[in-house]
């Protein structure tokens, strides 16, 4: 489980943005990074599209909230 509130707010900005899109977006943004020779930005995408699949998902029962606000 991720629980970086940055990340999350990068997920949710993203799914607000572009809803069901948002994983194919984050995806996409993450193989750009990759090509462009960003590891580190990349993996950060990966991340956020880690965080969307969550969000989406929902929490499981017992299971801790991540976001913090």
């Amino acid at each position: 489980m991720i629980d970086d509130p940055d990340i999350f707010r990068a997920a949710t900005l993203l799914i607000d943005q572009h809803g069901i899109d948002a994983p194919i977006r984050a995806a996409q943004r993450a193989d750009e990074l990759l090509d462009e020779g960003d590891v580190d930005g990349a993996m950060v995408w990966r991340r956020i599209l880690e965080a969307i699949d969550e969000l989406r998902r929902g929490r499981r029962n017992g299971e801790p909230c991540s976001i913090e606000g």
